[in-house]
């Protein structure tokens, strides 16, 4: 359930919402600014709020100090594209169907962006993932996409892009405003500048661990699976070690972002999401990278809500999704839709007036589709999780797997066989949900993977 503090701010927000909500016009507060931060890749575990050993995020802890935190947030989906379609439009997987490698988001779906457009924001992003990109379409809605299309094979660091967020603060954009930026140093090759490389550990992290090295590789793209006998001592701490280092130097230049918007006198009234679009698999299962596995690390993101006026903290526990995030944002903003979404708003769980019992036991459902990798649905329910394979790079076929959630969340022992009830239960409980969502409707995605830049793609591990 929600543990939230009883403190003044809260009873600020709840009248913002009433004010919002009868549309009074001499005391109606202004629309907030909404800054929505997605750092790619990055896993919830891996940093000190969620309990973390090592300081990765101590730069945002003011942050987290006034902030809702979301204890068990997931994505729909264990890569970017998926799980981004399904962040901007409010829809499940199987809805809006930019599941495969290449497909554009299509046009006919409805952003959140298009929304706060339409009702009066201006709406800027900065993506440096190669997926979230104007070819792609997923440019809708936003007035400003800046993109990066320089001659790195794999992507600049965030400085550059808070340096071009400074650019486009003191221009004094017009308000309210709707900024989305999504960094990628959290992504292998795990990129760090060579001056901030010591700042987490002391020194920088060995290089034992190469992204997409023979090692990687081996395992991943050639069934060399013996390899995994030899992924052990210095090879794994240097991966564990360059991917912290990474989150470290991100949250520190998250910290740069928010005294930015604080110089700007626009911190204490903005609405600001920091979130990731999914996780990372750091040998957990034996894999790395994502897209690989449905698995826990690579689902399981942070979301931290700080809303407008908000000064402390609070945690929410009930399990939510990034499909959440659209009517959060709605709702936060005062704007009512007659959308169709799969999501639902966070503003009451935030401001305790959720309820805790329905939430929990409402199903989450994960997939993922790509081919070379792995193909597969998994559905959370009644405290237990179920993933049914069709295929992956592991060469396993038509198989299910199911995990206590409470029991064991690492999902390291698969009880199917126990439980062949509460398997068969659940898998015809996601068929249905999956042919419901199906039938349902939706835009054929058009694949354009030639139009994107092969050799970042390739530096990404996108492609061979």
């Amino acid at each position: 359930m929600a543990i939230i503090p009883n403190r003044p701010w809260m009873k600020v927000l709840a009248l913002f919402f009433l004010v919002s909500a009868m549309g009074a016009c001499s005391a109606e507060p202004p629309p907030p600014n909404v800054v929505l931060v997605v750092i790619d890749a990055l896993r919830a575990d891996h940093l000190n709020q969620y309990g973390y050993h090592r300081d990765t995020a101590s730069a945002i802890e003011n942050f987290a100090a006034s902030s809702t935190r979301f204890a068990d947030c997931s994505a729909q989906a264990p890569w970017t594209k998926p799980s981004v379609a399904s962040l901007f439009t409010g829809l499940q997987t199987a809805r809006h169907r930019t599941n495969t490698f290449g497909m554009a988001l299509p046009t006919e779906l409805t952003t959140v962006a298009e929304i706060l457009k339409s009702r009066g924001w201006n709406t800027a992003a900065i993506s440096f993932n190669p997926n979230i990109c104007s070819e792609l379409d997923f440019d809708q809605g936003f007035e400003s996409f800046d993109e990066f299309l320089g001659k790195s094979t794999a992507y600049p660091h965030m400085e550059e892009m808070i340096s071009r967020v400074a650019t486009w603060l003191d221009g004094q954009p017009e308000q309210p405003f709707f900024l989305y930026l999504q960094p990628m140093n959290v992504h292998g090759p795990y990129r760090v500048p060579k001056q901030a490389r010591a700042n987490l550990l002391g020194q920088p992290p060995g290089r034992e661990f190469k992204y997409y090295g023979d090692w990687m590789k081996g395992i991943l793209r050639k069934g060399e699976f013996e390899l995994r006998d030899q992924v052990r001592g210095p090879y794994l701490e240097s991966l564990i070690d360059q991917y912290d280092t990474a989150i470290r130097y991100s949250t520190d230049q998250l910290a740069e972002l928010f005294a930015m918007l604080s110089r700007h006198q626009l911190y204490d009234d903005t609405l600001i999401i920091v979130t990731a679009d999914h996780g990372e698999e750091l040998f957990d299962h034996g894999g790395f990278s994502h897209g690989w596995s449905l698995h826990r690390e690579a689902l399981h993101v942070p979301l931290f809500i700080k809303l407008p006026g908000q000064s402390d903290q609070g945690v929410v526990k009930v399990p939510v999704n990034l499909i959440d995030l659209f009517p959060t944002i709605l709702e936060a903003a005062g704007i009512e839709t007659d959308l169709d979404l799969d999501g639902r708003s966070l503003v009451p769980l935030i401001l305790g007036h959720g309820e805790p019992d329905s939430d929990q036991s409402r199903e989450r459902l994960t997939q993922t589709a790509w081919k070379s990798r792995c193909v597969a649905r998994g559905i959370s329910s009644r405290g237990f999780r179920l993933i049914e394979i069709e295929r992956n790079y592991e060469r396993v076929e038509n198989e299910l797997r199911l995990y206590d959630l409470d029991g064991d969340p690492r999902e390291e022992n698969d009880i199917s066989g126990r439980h062949p009830q509460i398997t068969k239960e659940l898998r015809q409980e996601l068929h249905r949900r999956f042919d419901e969502l199906t039938q349902a409707g939706g835009p054929q995605p058009e694949n354009r993977k030639d139009l994107l830049d092969q050799d970042r793609l390739r530096a990404l591990g996108y492609v061979e």
